[in-house]
C-alpha cells in the first residue's frame, strides 16, 4: 500500500512506539491522527509532525472507554471522512500480585486497554476502514504474547489474547480486503517500559531493539501487507525452546526470575 494521501490513526501516540510511528507515517506522506490521554504529549507530537506536512490531527481518548472510542470515529468522519490504517498501540503494564488486594483489578484494567481497546477500535472504525479498501490493522501485540514471563501474568494474558483474536481476525476480515497484521516487539526501552534490568544485563543487552525497528516493521507490514512480524526479527528463534523443549523453557523462565528477584534484593538492601 502506498502511503501517501493515507489516513492513518495511531492510538498510544503520545510516547514510544506510537510516537515514533505517527512521525514515521507523517514522513512517508500519510495524514495521521494521533490518539492517547495526555493531550499536552500529543501536542507535542503534533508539532513535532507539523515539519511534515498538513493534514494531521489529535484525539485525547482513552481506548479502553467505549464513549472515547466512538467520539473518534466521529472525528475521523468528520475530518477525513475515510480510514485507510487503523494502528492499534496503546498498552501499558502495572500490575501487583493476583493475591494482593488490587491484583484482579490490574488484571481487567490491562486487559481493557491491552486487548478490548484494541477490539474496541476496531469494531467501531471498521465502517471506515470497509468502505476505503484495501485498508490495514495493525496490532502492536508482544514477544510476551508468545512466551509467558512470570513476572508480569495481566500484560503476558492481555497479549496472547490480542496475538490470538489477531491471527483470527485475518481470515475473518480478508474477505472485506482488511488487512490484518500483528506486530511484536520484544525488549524495546520506551518511557512505560524502560528495560533497566535488560539494558544493566550483559548478555540481555544484546537483545534490546529501539522503536524506530518497530515503526520500521508497522509501516513494512501496511505497505507489504505483512500479516506478522517481530522486532527484532532473531527473537522468533526464542519461541523454539517452548514448542521443541517445554522442560528448558521452563527452566529459563526460572532462572531469569530468580536473577531479578536478587537484584532486587540487593538494590533494596544497598
Amino acid at each position: 500500500m502506498e502511503l501517501s494521501g493515507k489516513v492513518c490513526v495511531v492510538t498510544g501516540a503520545s510516547s514510544g512506539i506510537g510516537r515514533q510511528t505517527a512521525l514515521d507515517l507523517g514522513r512517508a506522506g500519510a495524514r495521521v491522527c494521533v490518539v492517547a490521554r495526555r493531550e499536552d504529549r500529543l501536542r507535542d507530537v503534533m508539532e513535532a509532525m507539523s515539519e511534515t506536512g498538513d493534514g494531521h490531527s489529535l484525539v485525547v481518548a482513552d481506548v479502553a472507554k467505549k464513549g472515547d472510542v466512538r467520539a473518534l470515529k466521529r472525528h475521523i468522519e468528520e475530518t477525513y471522512g475515510r480510514l485507510d490504517v487503523l494502528i492499534n498501540n496503546a498498552g501499558f503494564s502495572n500490575e501487583r500480585p493476583l493475591w494482593e488486594r488490587g491484583g484482579v483489578g490490574d488484571l481487567e484494567k490491562t486487559m481493557k486497554t491491552n486487548f478490548f481497546g484494541a477490539v474496541y477500535c476496531t469494531a467501531e472504525l471498521l465502517p471506515l476502514l470497509t468502505a476505503a479498501t484495501p485498508s490495514s490493522v495493525v496490532n502492536v501485540a508482544s514477544i510476551a504474547g508468545r512466551l509467558a514471563f512470570g513476572g508480569a501474568p495481566a500484560y503476558c494474558a492481555s497479549k496472547f489474547a490480542l496475538v490470538g483474536w489477531s491471527e483470527a481476525m485475518t481470515f475473518q476480515l480478508r474477505s472485506k480486503d482488511v488487512h490484518v497484521s500483528l506486530v511484536e516487539p520484544g525488549l524495546i526501552p520506551t518511557e512505560g517500559f524502560p528495560q533497566t534490568d535488560a539494558l544493566a544485563d550483559p548478555i540481555l543487552r544484546y537483545a534490546v531493539g529501539n522503536v524506530e525497528q518497530v515503526s520500521d516493521a508497522i509501516l513494512d507490514a501496511i505497505q507489504h501487507r505483512k500479516p506478522e512480524r517481530v522486532v527484532p526479527r532473531f527473537y522468533y528463534l526464542f519461541q523454539l525452546p517452548r514448542i521443541l523443549a517445554p522442560p528448558l523453557y521452563r527452566l529459563a523462565q526460572e532462572k531469569l526470575l530468580a536473577a531479578k528477584a536478587s537484584r532486587a534484593l540487593n538494590s533494596g538492601s544497598s
